[in-house]
């Protein structure tokens, strides 16, 4: 007797149960999450290992120290100024290249770093403002020296060409729309300037020692002149002359004269004697001369300019807290010390708050 064949039926339709689904939905969403946040986490050890400008996105006191920008939204504003210009950038490299192969440096293609651009930018600060050594900067961002040395001078050469084309120099109807309300009394003020000098490396040369050597500073200087309008803007810079150099003939060779006319005025310090030189009229504390004592008007006018010019010492501190100009400067750089003096008063209309927050209109 045959036996009957056991039939199975299979179902091949069938599907998952739909609780097992949702797991495996959930686990997949998991474990997506779980890669976004190990990627997030990569990108910010990346970033750590890697020293540019992004570490410090999230400090606004490093952004500061490193590079005197109130902060990094700050600094990103100035950056989206400059950005567009920078890639047709001439490097110091290419340009001595040129230079002896007689060819037209416009046509060179800018050469490139393993630093993002910005990055360039954020190493060249930290020379000006932190005062750091080459090498040192060199360690920090994995580059070679020689490479810190051209990014600093290709940087230094296209802020102090991009930033010099615009003019500082503020028409009278400018100033007086922007007066404060503590110049009523000098209401045609147009600048306030005072000299600064920058220690440097002594010379050799003993010639040069006697021309760089200042009595005030008791060590070789550059001595420059900056002038501020009223209400806190730097509106005229010169170029940085040997130490020995007065006040008055600082002023004389300048070039700023040229610039003011009869209607205009200028205030200085004791040391400015320059009613002989300017046409218009200088707002200077009066001197004792011969006299015992001062009279109480003469008295009451010193006490007002000394409290108006008092601000153009607070915009040259500001340019002074780049440490490579409050540390002896070397000789080294007395090439492009001229360029990086004007790059770092230039920075300082774009880097700071208002001088006076009243003033502000």
């Amino acid at each position: 007797m045959a036996c009957a064949a056991v039939v199975v039926e299979h179902d091949y339709a069938s599907v998952p149960e739909p609780a097992a689904m949702d797991m495996a939905a959930t686990e997949n969403h998991q474990l997506k999450e779980k890669i976004k946040l190990m990627e997030i986490e990569m990108e910010k050890l990346k970033i750590q290992a890697s020293f540019g400008l992004e570490r410090f996105a999230g400090s606004d006191d490093d952004i500061r120290f490193y590079t005197r920008f109130a902060s990094y939204r700050h600094l990103k504003i100035f950056w989206s100024l400059i950005q567009p210009s920078v890639p047709l950038m001439i490097r110091t490299s290419r340009a001595k290249a040129a230079e002896r192969k007689n060819e037209t440096i416009s046509l060179l293609r800018p050469t490139h770093t393993s630093l993002q651009p910005i990055d360039e930018f954020f190493l060249f600060l930290m020379y000006l403002a932190a005062g750091l050594k080459e090498r040192d900067l060199a360690n920090r961002f994995s580059v070679h020296q020689s490479t810190v040395s051209r990014i600093i001078s290709s940087w230094t050469n296209y802020l102090y060409t991009v930033l010099g084309s615009a003019c500082i120099w503020m028409e009278k109807d400018d100033v007086q729309a922007n007066l404060p309300e503590v110049f009523q009394d000098f209401s045609d003020t147009q600048i306030i300037v005072d000299c600064t000098e920058l220690r440097c490396q002594t010379p050799s040369s003993l010639l040069l020692q006697s021309e760089m050597y200042s009595n005030y500073k008791s060590h070789c200087t550059m001595k420059g002149l900056i002038g501020m309008a009223p209400h806190g803007a730097i509106t005229f810079v010169s170029s940085l002359y040997e130490g020995s150099i007065s006040d008055k003939e600082l002023f004389r060779c300048s070039g700023l004269p040229d610039l003011l006319t009869d209607d205009m005025a200028i205030m200085v310090d004791k040391g400015f004697s320059i009613s002989d030189v300017v046409k218009c009229k200088v707002y200077c504390p009066p001197f004792l001369q011969k006299r015992r004592q001062m009279p109480v008007q003469s008295v009451l006018q010193t006490q007002k300019i000394a409290r108006l010019r008092v601000h153009v010492e607070r915009v040259i501190r500001r340019v002074k807290e780049n440490k490579l100009f409050s540390n002896i400067i070397p000789l080294s750089i007395s090439g492009n010390v001229n360029e990086l003096f004007s790059v770092a008063c230039l920075l300082v209309n774009y880097q700071n708050k208002p001088l006076v927050r009243a003033w502000v209109k």
